[in-house]
């Protein structure tokens, strides 16, 4: 498995491009359009099947439309309770964000405990609620894709449509930190950690 970040330069959101290694390809969140990425896609053949977002806020989805259009036969998923803020400007704050109304309907709502397969790669999905209502993680193999739920040191912020503090703290020590201490974690922003790092340094737990 091969995972390559893409920092947003406007949206400050990380773009994850991760591949099988045999040319089947994901995308993790869109913060906004990178031409590296598309540029990685295309020279390295990759199919993408999944462009999946963690959550809906302005600051992920702002390159989705654009990786739809360009990556052909890929789908958009989501977790099935963040349709709301998907569907409503409002709600995912895009006008303020990403300077523009954006809203979005996935192919696909998936569920926790859900598996989508990409090419020789199972995905988990781990149901996150707290940053926003549908707050997803993706775990494949020892890696764990967290959006907005768990950063390096910190977690997401709980003030906007449908966060909860105590949500978040719940989703994270009943999902997150069940995970093996070795498993990799790649948030939403900043940088890279794990498992067991978090669990031990992390100062909201």
């Amino acid at each position: 498995m091969n995972i390559r970040l893409f920092a947003g330069i406007f949206s400050g959101a990380n773009t994850y491009l991760v591949d099988d290694g045999a040319k089947t390809a994901f995308i993790v969140d869109a913060g906004e359009y990178s031409a590296p990425l598309a540029a990685a896609v295309k020279s390295d053949g990759l199919r993408v099947e999944w462009l999946i977002l963690t959550h809906g806020h302005g600051d992920h989805i702002g390159g989705a439309e654009r990786y739809l259009r360009e990556f052909e036969g890929c789908k958009l998923v989501a977790g099935e309770d963040e349709r709301p803020v998907l569907s409503d400007p409002d709600k995912n704050y895009s006008g303020m964000i990403a300077g523009r109304a954006i809203s979005l309907t996935p192919q696909l709502f998936v569920k926790d405990g859900d598996e989508l397969q990409a090419g020789n790669l199972t995905l988990k999905i781990l149901a996150t609620p707290g940053h926003s209502p549908g707050g997803i993680c993706i775990l494949a193999e020892d890696a764990l894709f967290s959006g907005d739920t768990l950063f390096a040191g910190s977690i997401g912020r709980t003030d906007l449509f449908g966060g909860s503090m105590e949500t978040l703290l719940a989703s994270v020590e009943r999902k997150l930190f069940t995970l093996p201490d070795e498993t990799r974690l790649y948030p939403g922003h900043m940088g890279e950690s794990t498992i067991g790092r978090e669990k031990r340094y992390n100062p909201f737990f």
